[in-house]
C-alpha cells in the first residue's frame, strides 16, 4: 500500500476520476512529516496548504484571552486545514499541532486552482471541501449554542469514541468549553449510568 492509496479511497468516495485526473492531482500533492508538538499552520500565518492526514492527529485551537480553546481534532485518513485562511488568503488566527508523529499529503494553494483550470472535476472537489467545512462549522457552533457540556461529551462517545481514546482528557475538556474538574464530574455521573 503506498502513501497515496488512502487519500485516492478517500476521494474516490465523492468523485469519479480518470487515472490522467488522479495522476495530476497526485503530483500536486507533497508528503511531509511532522513530529508531536509541531505545528503545521501557527496563527498569523496564511494558510498556503490543505492537509490530507496519512498517520497522527491534529488538534486546532486559538488562543483566546490568554486561554487555549480547542476548535476540533482530524485525524487520519481526514483533511485539515484553515479553509477561511486558505481561500481568502488572510493570517489566520488558529494553530494546528500534531499530537502524535504525523505524516500528512499537501495540496497548495497553487496547484489547486490549476488543477480547477484544467478539470472540472477538481472544481467539484474544492466545492464538496467548502461544502464539508461549512456544513461541520454550523453543525459545531448549533451544538455549542444548544447542548449541555454533558451532551457533547455523550455524543463523542457515541458517534467519536476514537476522541475519547487517544485526546488527552484536558483537551476534551477545552473542546467542550469546560474545565478539566467539570470533565471529571461528566464522567463520574455516565460511568454510573452508562446507558444513556
Amino acid at each position: 500500500m503506498d502513501e497515496f492509496s488512502a487519500i485516492r479511497k478517500y476521494i474516490s468516495r465523492f468523485l469519479s476520476f480518470t487515472e490522467a485526473e488522479w495522476e495530476v492531482h497526485q503530483k500536486s500533492l507533497t508528503r511531509r512529516w511532522l513530529k508531536r508538538g509541531e505545528h503545521l499552520l501557527s496563527e498569523g500565518q496564511v494558510c498556503n496548504h490543505v492537509s490530507f492526514i496519512n498517520h497522527g492527529y491534529f488538534r486546532t485551537y486559538s488562543i483566546v484571552r490568554e486561554e487555549d480553546r480547542t476548535q476540533y481534532f482530524a485525524f487520519e485518513h481526514d483533511y485539515i486545514t484553515d479553509y477561511c485562511s486558505f481561500v481568502t488568503r488572510k493570517p489566520s488566527r488558529d494553530n494546528i499541532i500534531a499530537m502524535e508523529d504525523a505524516e500528512v499529503l499537501q495540496l497548495d494553494h497553487a496547484s489547486m486552482h490549476a488543477a480547477f483550470e484544467q478539470y472540472p472535476v477538481w472544481q467539484k472537489f474544492g466545492r464538496l471541501i467548502a461544502e464539508h467545512v461549512f456544513v461541520f462549522t454550523a453543525f459545531r457552533g448549533q451544538d455549542l449554542l444548544f447542548k449541555t457540556p454533558e451532551e457533547l461529551y455523550l455524543q463523542l462517545m457515541h458517534t467519536s469514541p476514537h476522541v475519547l481514546e487517544r485526546v488527552p482528557l484536558k483537551y476534551i475538556a477545552s473542546y467542550l468549553g469546560i474545565t478539566p474538574e467539570a470533565l471529571s464530574r461528566i464522567r463520574k455521573r455516565v460511568s454510573h449510568n452508562p446507558n444513556r
